[in-house]
């Protein structure tokens, strides 16, 4: 065998051992995507009527409650969206969550402190912060825009921590799902994100 033959007779020797060898090979499994490190919650809140008054002391919220309409009762409601774009299409699913709230003055006028106990599911917590008057008359004369945000301890395990903030619109009517003037929801929708503890294997 001439050289030139024998060169040719190597690389396809070389070509079908490389050819056999990656047909032959198991496929890689994907990698496992990590477990997600928060519980992710968009809610509807109702203003209800309370059967009983909770605990607004001051040793108990870390401010002093108004001296009328302090403690306040919510009830929480799951929502449906449009898949394709986000829009809510249903604000009153299920109820799922409770939330006991205390709100206080401070020295601006349009700015409220807010304590909150909350049940959501079969876990408890609760919340401290406030809550801040956007705007007057708006979109309507007698609604009310406001933002609230809370942030979140007492979690148990696997939870650590977290932030509840929540778009409301209040009006006339102090209670129910209807605004006064009507057509709008009310009072909140919410947004509560709740942070786990890394496992070991996240380290």
């Amino acid at each position: 065998m001439t050289r030139h033959a024998c060169q040719r007779s190597h690389l396809v020797a070389s070509i079908v051992v490389t050819v056999l060898a990656s047909g032959c090979a198991s496929p890689r499994s994907a990698p496992t995507p990590p477990a997600p490190l928060e519980d992710i919650y968009v809610l509807r809140s109702i203003r209800e009527q309370a059967s009983d008054m909770g605990d607004c002391a001051a040793a108990q919220t870390g401010f002093d409650p108004f001296a009328t309409d302090a403690y306040r009762f919510f009830s929480f409601w799951s929502v449906v969206t449009e898949p394709g774009d986000g829009r809510v299409i249903d604000a009153k699913r299920g109820r799922v969550a409770e939330l006991r709230g205390c709100f206080g003055p401070t020295q601006d006028r349009a700015r409220q402190n807010f304590y909150a106990e909350i049940q959501l599911n079969a876990i408890s917590f609760r919340g401290r912060g406030e809550c801040l008057a956007l705007l007057i008359d708006t979109p309507e004369t007698d609604l009310f825009p406001v933002r609230c945000q809370l942030i979140l301890s007492g979690l148990p395990a696997p939870f650590v921590g977290g932030i509840l903030t929540t778009n409301t619109l209040t009006s006339r009517a102090n209670f129910g799902a209807d605004t006064q003037p009507p057509g709008y929801t009310q009072a909140s929708i919410a947004t509560i994100r709740l942070w786990k503890s890394k496992e070991p294997d996240h380290d």
